[in-house]
């Protein structure tokens, strides 16, 4: 022991008599001793009937901050079990315990109710990975100390922290890993899954997200017709008037206005478009159908997979008939041969959709017309269906 530690004022005569039993064992080196000073420490915390004053408490919380780094390693992992679910336990010790090695720390990390988000912040900043972990699964957690995490950077811990979901999470750490999630996998199912991930974002990640869990989006966006039929066309239109990012031949997209005034623009326009060769036509079709930038319908049509176009040709309520040779003809504008499998499912997977929700889809895909043609503009001959270069944050 120190030179200034294990001098413990003793109480005086009328304090708890179990105080000075604490101070025998406090003195007393033996392993024995040191695992019965922890017993009877978290009793008197924990029994009804060894309720303490406030002065006993702080001569307790002096005892034990003065002689825990001299605790074995199982003793003080063992006070760390105890007194991590003890609500009125020393703050100061928590701390101490906190920043202990991570098997003493965990049980305090994950648990204690006395930790502020102060000293979880410190924490997070200054140890290590296994701290990080036990921090961003304790439940409930503050956006603070989320924010906090997402600023260390360690993509293990992030993972863990957006699996949480007691974890507050900040609109702008949000922003940032669904940015992030372009690159780094293991980041977009836990965020997809998340019930405080704004529909915004949730399409913005559609771009980049597998299958799976683009079905998982569409099954998540909510249900507001209010919403559909709101269109942001400033933004659309501003997006599609800057000319150095101009996509289509402007004889494609006068045809098409043309063909508006003669209300022949429907599927048989489309198909046909598709099967004399003309695309650039077709996607000048389907985004003035649809109403959305040309250059989204672009990577859409021609996306491997061809679900995005599926998803395109729900909400425009286009026949069935015509959406299985508009979904072939396009695959096979990528491809020297499509198996008829592939067209089937492409069919399960457009019958599979609510047109509602598509809908909505469409509705913030136009809202974020200005951010996808800033990724384009990134990398515009960028692989179909991915908006922008992998590594890029948004």
């Amino acid at each position: 022991m120190g030179p200034n530690r294990g001098v413990i004022d003793s109480p005086p005569p009328d304090e708890h008599a179990a105080l000075r039993q604490l101070l025998g064992l406090a003195q007393d080196k033996s392993r024995s001793s040191q695992r019965a000073l922890v017993e009877n420490i978290t009793d008197l915390y924990i029994t009804a009937e060894g309720r303490l004053t406030e002065r006993e408490r702080a001569l307790i919380s002096d005892i034990l901050q003065k002689l825990v780094r001299e605790l074995e390693f199982e003793v003080r992992k063992r006070l760390a079990e105890r007194f991590a679910v003890i609500p009125g336990a020393p703050v100061d010790l928590m701390v101490m315990l906190a920043n202990d090695q991570i098997d003493v720390a965990r049980p305090i990390l994950q648990g204690s109710p006395v930790l502020r988000d102060p000293d979880l912040i410190e924490i997070v900043r200054h140890r290590t990975r296994e701290h990080l972990l036990a921090i961003a699964m304790r439940m409930p957690l503050g956006a603070d100390v989320t924010d906090a995490i997402v600023e260390r950077g360690d993509e293990i811990a992030i993972e863990a922290l957006l699996r949480n979901h007691d974890a507050a999470i900040s609109a702008r750490s949000l922003e940032y890993l669904v940015a992030e999630s372009e690159r780094i996998d293991r980041f977009q199912e836990p965020l997809v899954r998340r019930a405080d991930l704004p529909p915004r974002l949730a399409a913005r990640m559609y771009w980049w997200v597998s299958a799976a869990l683009r079905q998982a989006i569409l099954a998540a966006f909510p249900v507001n017709p209010a919403l559909v039929d709101d269109i942001v066309e400033e933004t659309t239109r501003a997006a599609i008037a800057d000319t150095r990012l101009q996509s289509l031949d402007d004889a494609a997209r006068r045809l098409v206005d043309e063909l508006i005034g003669t209300q022949i623009l429907d599927e048989r326009f489309l198909l046909q478009a598709l099967r004399s060769g003309r695309p650039a036509v077709f996607v000048a079709g389907i985004a003035k159908m649809a109403r959305l930038d040309p250059r989204i319908v672009r990577r859409l049509v021609f996306e491997p997979g061809g679900q995005s176009l599926a998803i395109v040709c729900r909400a425009l309520g286009l026949e069935r008939s015509a959406v299985a040779n508009i979904l072939l003809l396009a695959q096979r504008g990528m491809a020297e041969s499509v198996s008829p499998s592939h067209v089937a499912q492409l069919m399960e997977f457009f019958d599979s959709l609510d047109r509602t929700r598509t809908r909505a889809v469409l509705q913030y895909w136009r809202a974020d017309a200005e951010y996808i043609a800033a990724r384009q503009a990134l990398d515009p001959a960028g692989s179909p269906g991915r908006i922008g270069p992998a590594g890029s944050a948004a």
